[in-house]
């Protein structure tokens, strides 16, 4: 196979190439040495305007290589990276750009490969990912079905803190700059948040970063970056679900998020701008979407535990308004329960 490789390096023949990686890659078995790195050589002693060309080429390939043999992915992938390792950031635009281009106009790609190994390219050259790279990298890792490598590379991804393009995503961004690294230690422990009801431990640890920043200015800063959840985004992208631009569509990334920042809200002194943004929360995630459906009903049920655990008056009267405009079953019904298992205060002496 080397020789064949070899051959086919010299000669320049791209299409050859390509079609003799992809073999090689069901044929190592998970040698990423391939053949201890002796293919690796006349490789990268193509010409680089040749070297692109193979990038490209076997970069396209990867989506066709997930849906019929995606064991071939990860060697690929590992090929790709290698392939591109020494060249320039301008030696490789024609490569970089149109994936830098694709990635930053959608909510989410099909498929993760190729976003790796853009991503493994980039850390491994030291440059730092475009912001709006970084969102689908992380929207990607969450959602896709194929994600690739993705998951573990979007967990070294620690800037921005949350995903730009959606105000209130922004409002945290822009009030974190600069900001003690309690603030960023709140946050990143809201984004740890899953599902809507946060368990003992996860309450504990949020008790006390509370605490560090004091549960007064937490609750002051965190309903002010609650309220523009229902705005539509700064910068729209393509649809998660082919629906066309994604105006309201809610990042799931930043989802987490906003889950986790109602579950700390609930553990702040109950205050009337609470509960009035936790009901907030509750419409702007029941928001329906045209050919999708509603925005994002697990966000809408965070909201509602979070009223729930606050149990103030205010908290009450909220779920009470909730009661007559939701429209959405299993948030109804939520909301009608917290209203049913409400324990009566008991009258002064």
């Amino acid at each position: 196979m080397t020789a064949r490789v070899q051959q086919l390096a010299d000669a320049g023949d791209v299409t050859g190439l390509d079609r003799s990686l992809h073999h090689l890659c069901a044929d190592i078995d998970g040698d990423r040495d391939f053949e201890g790195g002796q293919l690796i050589g006349p490789l990268r002693a193509m010409p680089t305007s040749t070297r692109v060309l193979l990038l490209r080429r076997m970069t396209d390939g990867l989506e066709e290589t997930a849906v019929h043999d995606p064991g071939r992915c990860r060697g690929l992938a590992s090929l790709i990276v290698l392939l591109a390792h020494g060249l320039s950031a301008e030696q490789l635009a024609a490569w970089r750009e149109p994936l830098m281009a694709e990635a930053a106009g959608e909510m989410t790609l099909w498929e993760g490969w190729r976003l790796t190994c853009l991503v493994e390219v980039e850390q491994a050259a030291g440059r730092t990912l475009p912001d709006p790279v970084v969102a689908t990298v992380r929207r990607t890792a969450l959602t896709s079905e194929t994600p690739g490598g993705l998951r573990p590379l979007a967990s070294t991804i620690l800037e921005p803190v949350l995903n730009p393009g959606e105000p209130w995503a922004e409002r945290v961004i822009t009030d974190l700059t600069g900001a003690a690294p309690a603030w960023h230690a709140l946050v990143a422990h809201a984004l740890t948040a899953t599902g809507s009801r946060p368990t003992g431990k996860w309450q504990r640890l949020g008790h006390g970063l509370l605490a560090n920043v004091g549960p007064d200015r937490a609750r002051g800063a965190m309903t002010s970056w609650l309220a523009p959840a229902g705005e539509p985004r700064t910068t729209p992208v393509n649809s998660h679900h082919r629906t066309g631009t994604a105006e309201f569509e809610l990042d799931p990334f930043n989802a987490r998020a906003l889950q986790g920042l109602a579950a700390l809200l609930a553990l702040t002194p109950a205050h009337p701008q609470s509960a009035a943004a936790l009901g907030q929360l509750v419409e702007a995630a029941l928001i329906r979407l045209p050919g999708i459906g509603w925005r994002s009903p697990r966000t809408a049920g965070a909201a509602v535990h979070a009223l729930t655990q606050l149990g103030d008056e205010d908290a009450y009267a909220e779920l009470s308004r909730l009661a007559g405009t939701v429209k959405y079953r299993p948030t109804l019904r939520a909301v009608s329960a917290a209203l049913a298992g409400r324990t009566p205060r008991r009258p002064s002496p």
